[in-house]
């Protein structure tokens, strides 16, 4: 004979009920629906993140194009190159590299050979050096060093788009470099 009184074996059996289910369920998707629009932001700022990781890498390939450019130009016609910062700071020596870094070069003051340059499509950072206006700083032709200040901006140019992305909407990470004669 079975009992059908909701209790088996003599101890009572609880279940949820109807509403706890609906309650549950309607948690959980609220759950993924969150999860699911900050994967995009969260993607972002991953990006971001390694982007600046590599943009922090830039002193020692900075340093290795102006030696190149000094080498090939002369350490005082790249001297005489460089703008003298004033505020806001605009058209400095342009530099653009890949995303990769791997490759960074002047476009405009002796490029390397056209083999080795990048497309307009893979130039990602955008390299602007200046000189120093004021002392102790500042370039002096008699001396044996050129100080620099570099900014470094990206994304400098975004596959598919139509011309480089304005500097307002790009991030940037700016620092000194020393070049010595």
């Amino acid at each position: 004979m079975v009992k059908l009184h909701g209790s088996c074996s003599g101890r009572a059996f609880r279940a949820f009920s109807l509403i706890e289910v609906i309650i549950a369920v309607g948690v959980f998707a609220v759950a993924v629906v969150v999860i699911l629009a900050l994967l995009p932001s969260m993607s972002r700022q991953a990006m971001d993140s390694a982007d600046t990781l590599v943009a922090q890498s830039f002193p020692d390939s900075v340093r290795a194009e102006l030696s190149r450019l000094a080498a090939n130009g002369g350490f005082d016609a790249l001297a005489d190159r460089l703008p003298v910062m004033a505020a806001p700071l605009v058209d400095g020596l342009s530099l653009v590299a890949a995303r990769d870094a791997r490759r960074l070069y002047s476009p405009d003051y002796l490029p390397p050979p056209v083999a080795v340059q990048l497309p307009p499509a893979e130039q990602y950072f955008f390299v602007e050096v200046w000189r120093f206006s004021q002392p102790p700083l500042r370039h002096d032709p008699t001396s044996a060093v050129l100080a620099a200040y570099v900014r470094v901006s990206w994304p400098y140019q975004i596959p598919g788009a139509t011309g480089s992305t304005p500097l307002s909407a790009r991030s940037q990470l700016t620092f000194t470099v020393a070049l010595n004669r």
